[in-house]
């Protein structure tokens, strides 16, 4: 779903904030993240992940480095380079593709784990998309990457907290309270400024949205950086955490 008149808006903002990335507050708790997958999933070497929307590779380095088979998908060139050179000082082999998460390569496929973390896609509309097609689609490939029996692990933006920001009369972007959508400016280092959507999700309906696509929905738990917990979330929750399964094929 390449986009002919050229970059995205996210891909633009991801290319501009691929060297600060890093130091951001959010992505400061990776080591209690990974810990908390490594329980919640059961995690055992040689099992195949795929984490799309992998960023620097704050996930998949250290995954990999537990003997997993990380494969990372991201939209922007700039921070899969950052990967790299995160697995390279490691000692780490991944494998690294960029390509739309709405749209995943065909080769991709028979993950045990797919990971989608810190918005890594979904939630994150691409330019002239409805915003519940836009995570539709998302779900639904990662849907087909997986073995039957396969599990997610996604975080969603919580619409509670953004409507209970609203009401206190908090300031939030510009807010489409009929696609729970968000529309945001950000100015760029280069001085533009892009314009960028992002959907909310209440619970149930986040769970509706990932049964539509054929997931079996194991939880939806509260989530933000560093403190997924296992209990419905709050409206004071950044972060919605869905734990879904591929259902596994019946047996003959």
């Amino acid at each position: 779903m390449a986009d002919s008149q050229g970059p995205s808006g996210w891909q633009r903002f991801f290319e501009a904030a691929a060297e600060r990335y890093d130091q951001e507050g959010f992505t400061q708790a990776t080591d209690a993240e990974v810990a908390q997958l490594r329980s919640l999933l059961d995690l055992q070497p040689g099992q195949r992940v795929l984490d799309i929307g992998c960023g620097t590779g704050r996930h998949a380095v250290p995954l990999a480095a537990m003997g997993l088979e990380v494969t990372g998908v991201d939209l922007s060139p700039a921070m899969l380079e950052r990967a790299a050179a995160r697995a390279a000082a490691a000692g780490i082999e991944l494998d690294l593709i960029a390509a739309d998460a709405r749209d995943l390569p065909d080769h991709l496929g028979g993950f045990d784990v797919a990971l989608c973390l810190c918005e890594g896609a979904f939630c994150l509309v691409a330019d002239g998309v409805e915003p519940l097609a836009h995570d539709r689609a998302v779900l639904a490939s990662i849907h087909r990457t997986l073995r039957p029996g396969g599990r997610l692990v996604m975080t969603g933006l919580n619409a509670a907290r953004l409507l209970t920001a609203w009401h206190r009369g908090e300031p939030t972007g510009m807010l489409d309270l009929l696609t729970l959508t968000e529309t945001s400016p950000y100015e760029l280092g280069d001085g533009s400024v892009v314009e960028l959507r992002e959907h909310y999700h209440l619970p149930d309906s986040l769970r509706t949205l990932a049964e539509s696509v054929g997931f079996e929905v194991e939880a939806v738990w509260a989530g933000g950086a560093g403190d997924w917990r296992p209990e419905p979330p709050s409206v004071e929750d950044f972060e919605l955490l869905l734990v879904a399964r591929r259902p596994a094929a019946p047996s003959s």
